[in-house]
């Protein structure tokens, strides 16, 4: 059986009883003003608002507790993890080549208008052989044309970049 790699793993904290071995702490929380304390005072005042104490941060010096609900602070982890996962949008790719025709030019700045409107980001890609590479400055006059046909939705996030025998650029979506 195989395992799911898009788990959300959390983070072991340890949490009331669980935290031992530290004479001080530090207290954070909504609602807390951060201080020092000593572990007990600590506990008892997560029992005393009906809170857990959770180990934050061990390494620090003082460690850190955090005086909040366990299972509302491991809720709000797994949906923040879940909200990153989905916002990643994959990069497009568009190739070009210098002797492209004015309506495959066209079709191709169609393509990349709409994958730019659902918020992707466009690797323009444009690849030259043999002798073209002699006349690369000339050559750069298709991938140029596309940029401005795109000028209303998108604008270049890097400079045009030379690589060998091709040159690239990544749109974005304007603003």
């Amino acid at each position: 059986m195989a395992k799911n790699k898009n788990v959300f793993k959390m983070p072991k904290f340890r949490i009331n009883d669980e935290i031992k071995g530290y004479n001080d702490v530090r207290i954070v929380g909504e609602g807390i003003e951060s201080r020092v304390v000593s572990l007990n005072e600590a506990k008892e005042i997560a029992e005393s608002m009906e809170l857990d104490a959770i180990e934050i941060n061990p390494t620090a010096q003082p460690p850190i507790v955090k005086i909040a609900s366990y299972e509302k602070m491991v809720y709000e982890m797994k949906k923040a993890a879940k909200k990153n996962k989905q916002t990643a949008k994959p990069l497009k790719e568009i190739q070009l080549s210098v002797n492209i025709t004015e309506h495959d030019l066209e079709t191709k700045a169609n393509n990349a208008r709409k994958f730019i409107e659902n918020g992707n980001k466009v690797k323009v890609t444009l690849t030259m052989k043999g002798r073209e590479l002699m006349r690369r400055e000339n050559n750069k006059r298709s991938i140029l044309e596309f940029i401005v046909m795109l000028e209303d939705v998108a604008i270049p996030e890097s400079q045009l970049r030379d690589d060998g025998n091709k040159t690239i650029v990544i749109l974005k979506k304007k603003g």
